[in-house]
C-alpha cells in the first residue's frame, strides 16, 4: 500500500492509503451572502500588471489609499484569499473599500521582484514572500505617503497593509501582542518528493526527517530508500510553511544551517514542486491544502506540483493516514483532519491553522469574525482550495473567526 497519492491523476484514497474519515458538505451557505462570479479568473488585483493596484476604485474614479483593504503574506492560502477577495468585492457597494490580496511571489514569473510593489496610492514596498515576511510588513505600520506617486499620491494616513495572511500562530513572546489572529481554516505541512523517488514507500518519522533536513542523513538508503544522495530543497526563511515544518520535526533554521552549512541545501520556492525540476533524489516541505488546491484546479491557482507527491508521517502509535481525503460527494480533495490532528489514534505535529491577521481594534474584525462574510460562506469558499470548514461552534478548540 503506497504512502503517497499519485500527482497526475485524480487520487483514490480508498485504493492508495488508509483514510479513516468521510467528510460531508454543508447543504447551504449561511446567510446567503455569497455571490459567485462564474468564469472569472482569480489572480492579483491587476493580473496583467502584478504588484500594482487598480487605477480606478469601485465607483470608476481615481482611487485613494482608503479605497482599498490590502493583504500580503503566506503563500499557502494566497489564492484562497484572492478568491475570497473577489467574492467579497462582488457583493459590496461600489463606494465600499475593496480587498486587494497580493501573492507571496509574482504570479507571472514565480519569483520575488527586485523592484517594489505598489499596493495602494502612496504605498511602495518589497513583496513579502511568506507569512513571516507578511507579519513583519503589517507590524511596520507603514502609512501611505503623499510624496509617493505610483501613479497616484497617498493620503498620509491610511495603513499600507491592512491584514496579513499567516500560516503560523501568534508568537507567545509578546512581540505580536498588537495583532489579532483570526482562524480561517486548518492546514498541515508534510514532506514531498517526486514520483519515482529514491525515498522509501514507508512513512518517514519526524526523527528521520530531522536527520534529513539537518544533513545528518545524507543517503536515501539510510531510511530504507534507494541508494543515492538526498537532495534537500528548502524555501526562503521568510516562509512560515518552512519554519513551521522544521518546528514540527523538532528542528530549526539554526540547526539546518549548522548541520548543512552553506552548500548542503538547495533553494526552492515554497509549495512549488516544479522548482525541484523532476529530481528523484529531492525532498521539500509542502503545505497539504496548497497541494490539494493545485490538484483540484481551484480558481486562480496554477498546478505547480510538478510531479510532487505527499509523504506520510507516523502518528505516535505508529499508524499513519493519508494527507488528503475526498470531500463528501464533491469532486474536491481536502486536508484529511486525521492527518492534521491525529485524532483517530496517537498525535500529529504536522497540523496548523491558517489565519487572517489584523491590528488590534481594526474595523476588519467584523469581516474576519464568526458572523463575518468569510465564516458565513466558508462551506462554499474553502473546499475547492483543499480546506475543510471549521464551523462556528465557539466551544470548539478551533472555529472560524476565533480571535487569538
Amino acid at each position: 500500500m503506497s504512502r503517497r497519492l499519485h500527482p497526475t491523476t485524480a487520487p483514490n484514497p480508498e485504493r492508495t492509503s488508509p483514510v479513516r474519515r468521510s467528510l460531508g458538505l454543508a447543504a447551504a451557505v449561511a446567510g446567503g451572502l455569497l455571490v459567485t462570479i462564474a468564469g472569472t479568473a482569480v489572480a492579483e488585483p491587476v493580473p496583467a500588471s502584478p504588484g500594482t493596484y487598480p487605477t480606478t476604485n469601485g465607483s470608476g474614479v481615481t482611487p485613494t489609499a482608503s479605497d482599498f483593504i490590502t493583504a500580503v503574506g503566506a503563500d499557502a492560502d494566497a489564492e484562497l484569499v484572492n478568491y475570497i477577495a473577489q467574492q467579497y468585492n462582488g457583493q459590496i457597494a461600489a463606494t465600499s473599500p475593496r480587498i486587494l490580496s497580493f501573492d507571496a511571489v509574482n504570479p507571472t514569473t514565480g519569483s520575488v521582484e527586485a523592484n517594489p510593489i505598489h499596493v495602494k496610492p502612496g504605498c511602495d514596498l518589497t513583496r513579502p514572500n511568506g507569512a513571516n515576511a507578511g507579519l513583519t510588513a503589517i507590524a511596520k505600520n507603514q502609512v501611505s505617503q503623499v510624496a509617493t506617486v505610483n501613479p497616484n499620491a497617498g493620503d498620509g494616513s491610511s495603513y499600507c497593509i491592512d491584514f496579513a495572511r499567516s500560516s503560523r500562530s501568534k508568537k507567545t513572546d509578546g512581540t505580536e501582542s498588537g495583532l489579532t489572529f483570526y482562524d480561517l481554516t486548518r492546514d498541515a505541512v508534510t514532506w514531498a518528493t517526486i514520483g519515482g523517488s529514491y525515498a522509501p514507500d514507508a512513512p518517514l518519522t519526524t526523527v528521520q526527517l530531522r536527520g534529513i533536513f539537518e544533513c545528518s542523513i545524507t543517503n536515501w538508503a539510510q531510511v530504507g530508500g534507494q541508494y543515492g544522495a538526498v537532495h534537500v530543497y528548502v524555501p526562503p526563511t521568510s516562509a512560515a510553511t518552512y519554519t513551521f515544518f522544521l518546528q514540527s520535526i523538532g528542528s530549526s533554521l539554526t540547526n539546518v544551517t549548522n548541520g548543512c552549512g552553506a552548500t548542503g541545501t538547495r533553494p526552492t520556492q515554497q509549495n512549488d514542486g516544479t522548482k525541484i525540476a523532476g529530481d528523484p533524489q529531492g525532498i521539500a516541505p509542502y503545505a497539504v491544502t496548497k497541494w490539494a488546491a493545485q490538484l483540484n484546479g481551484a480558481p486562480g491557482i496554477a498546478d505547480l506540483r510538478g510531479g510532487a507527491v505527499l509523504g506520510r508521517v507516523p502518528l505516535s502509535d505508529s499508524s499513519s493516514v493519508a494527507p488528503v481525503v475526498k470531500y463528501g460527494s464533491t469532486p474536491y480533495y481536502v486536508l484529511n483532519p486525521d492527518f492534521a490532528s491525529g485524532n483517530v489514534s496517537g498525535t500529529s505535529t504536522q497540523g496548523r491553522v491558517l489565519y487572517n491577521v489584523i491590528r488590534n481594534g481594526s474595523s476588519l474584525a467584523s469581516l474576519f469574525g464568526t458572523s463575518g462574510f468569510i465564516c458565513a460562506n466558508e462551506d462554499t469558499l474553502l473546499p475547492q482550495f483543499g480546506a475543510v470548514p471549521l464551523g462556528v461552534d465557539t466551544t470548539a478548540t478551533e472555529y472560524c473567526g476565533k480571535p487569538n
